[in-house]
């Protein structure tokens, strides 16, 4: 190797550091406003401790779910920021795993362009700042970890390449991609059967006995034409997600990419065989992951977009990678810009910048989003809580998850985890008006409010009630409606009614239920409505 071409070297590779770094770096500030959300619930609520073989969305996802176990357990379900690292940690392993194996592959300066393309896909706000989601990155990473063992040729490199082949199959239903993708490029290299069964027999069948005991039987898609009409919506729109939301560029990459892997197996089907299966294995994996989700998501309720942004980014990143394995391997002393040309490289580079410009806008509004869901998010806790598993109506779903996340379940995780909402500020709590509207239906649906008649001991309303009296849980409020019958409407949350409550004649009282113990410094009343001729005193 010469002066000249190590200077190169790893002046591209620090420049991919930086470029790594400084990606992480700024999701970690990006995402400071960020909080539990969507999936996260599903996990706390199902699997606090546990259960790692209970499927996920119909998945194995155990490393991940353990992996939020091992952070459950260990700091807690108040901060969200450990979260997040580990949400940041799995994208900085998937693009390192990108950058060693472009690197050995073609060379730094195309690794370079190539982990940018994957960090900095317009479609990524999700995947990089939603922490679940490294149930992509993590087994996307192992796949890629997998290709660059494979490429040693090793005993050692293999017996690698099955480990992390288990560990993706225990991530998610991408785990199954990356199975596919590895028997596809193993078939067609033509290898022993004692590489077959050393590389994929230990990760296949230990899945293969997860499925017979613990699998469920999801519905699968039979309309063919349905089926492959989503699927190739999910391939252009992952080479729209590259082409920074452009859909007309999108279509050209799509184009431009085929064309690439028809004319690189023609040209080297002879003169390099092993490159044709790598080809061939690249190209299944987002064959597969497209087909696959195609069938089994297309009837999903509510309905799941083909171009939605977490397929989106997958499937770019994946095409991305089907690139590079289309270019014949270099030794690692090459640099990559004596293989693909300087002006291919600077457009590249060029629809690369242009997409992350588009992603850095789509992050910030995706936590904006997010940020402005968190307080009804946090309201919603608060009325589970305060009513209490004792008194609770444990089938009420909370808005918190396009999975259902119920009362019952979410208090039985609070009993052994604690409270997410613990010392929270009375500020951070508030809603939407449909937030709002749940968190009144949960107290009213599970503790009913009584009126008593008659004269009872104590306070007696003495002034007419103001528009609205607030009143403390456990408070006794009294009325006095005359000659007529009348009724009061009780609000604690929202703008809403949370009961409508019968007044008899006269004079009569209405306890309010105390609330069962919540870790949070504050109170939030019972508000009451009464007729302008209704007198009304607390006590």
């Amino acid at each position: 190797m010469g002066p000249s071409t190590t200077t190169s070297a790893r002046a591209a590779s620090l420049a991919t550091a930086a470029l790594v770094g400084g990606t992480l770096l700024g999701l970690l500030v990006i995402g400071q406003r960020l909080w539990f959300a969507s999936d996260e619930w599903n996990i706390m609520t199902e699997y606090p401790s546990g259960n790692l073989l209970v499927p996920f969305n119909g998945h194995l996802s155990a490393v991940p779910v353990a992996l939020y176990q091992l952070l459950f357990h260990s700091t807690g379900v108040v901060d969200h920021l450990p979260y997040r690292v580990l949400g940041i940690a799995a994208i900085g392993l998937l693009a390192a795993a990108v950058a060693v194996y472009v690197r050995s592959r073609i060379g730094a300066w195309t690794a370079l362009l190539v982990v940018a393309g994957v960090l900095w896909n317009s479609f990524g706000s999700t995947n990089l700042l939603f922490p679940f989601l490294l149930n992509f990155s993590l087994p996307m990473a192992m796949l890629v970890v997998i290709w660059w063992l494979l490429d040693r040729e090793d005993q050692r490199s293999d017996i690698g390449a099955a480990v992390a082949l288990a560990l993706a199959l225990a991530c998610s239903g991408l785990g199954l991609v990356a199975l596919v993708a590895v028997a596809a490029e193993l078939a067609v290299a033509r290898i022993p059967w004692r590489r077959w069964l050393v590389i994929l027999a230990p990760g296949t069948v230990l899945w293969f006995l997860w499925w017979i005991t613990h699998g469920e039987s999801g519905t699968t898609s039979t309309d063919v034409p349905r089926v492959a009409a989503y699927a190739a919506r999910m391939l252009l729109g992952g080479t729209t997600a590259i082409a920074g939301g452009w859909g007309p560029g999108g279509g050209i990459l799509l184009l431009a990419l085929a064309g690439l892997v028809v004319v690189s197996l023609l040209r080297w089907r002879e003169s390099s065989f092993r490159n044709s299966a790598r080809i061939a294995g690249a190209v299944a994996a987002p064959a597969a992951f497209v087909l696959l989700t195609a069938a089994s998501r297309i009837d999903t309720v509510p309905a799941i977009p083909p171009d939605e942004l977490r397929y989106g980014w997958t499937v770019g990143a994946l095409l991305l990678l089907a690139a590079v394995a289309c270019w014949r391997p270099t030794t690692a002393d090459r640099s990559s810009l004596a293989t693909l040309a300087i002006p291919a490289w600077v457009i590249g580079a060029f629809i690369v910048t242009a997409s992350g410009v588009v992603l850095v806008g789509d992050l910030q509004r995706w936590v904006d989003e997010v940020a402005a869901n968190t307080p009804g998010v946090r309201t919603n806790l608060y009325s589970a809580e305060v009513v209490g598993a004792a008194r609770i109506d444990p089938d009420i779903v909370m808005p918190l998850s396009f999975v259902p996340v119920t009362t019952g379940r979410y208090l039985t995780a609070v009993a052994e985890l604690g409270s997410p909402i613990e010392s929270t500020a009375e500020e951070e709590f508030g809603g939407r008006a449909d937030q709002l509207e749940v968190a009144d239906r949960i107290v009213a649906e599970s503790v009913p409010v009584n009126v008593e008649s008659g004269r009872p001991a104590g306070a007696m309303p003495d002034s007419p009630c103001p528009a609205e009296l607030v009143a403390q849980p456990g408070a006794a409020v009294h009325f006095d409606s005359g000659l007529s019958a009348s009724s009061v409407t009780l609000r604690r949350f929202g703008d809403g009614a949370l009961n409508r409550v019968d007044l008899p004649l006269g004079r009569s009282v209405l306890r309010l239920p105390l609330d069962a113990p919540v870790p949070v410094d504050f109170v939030i009343p019972y508000r009451i409505v009464a007729p302008p001729d209704v007198r009304c005193a607390v006590s």
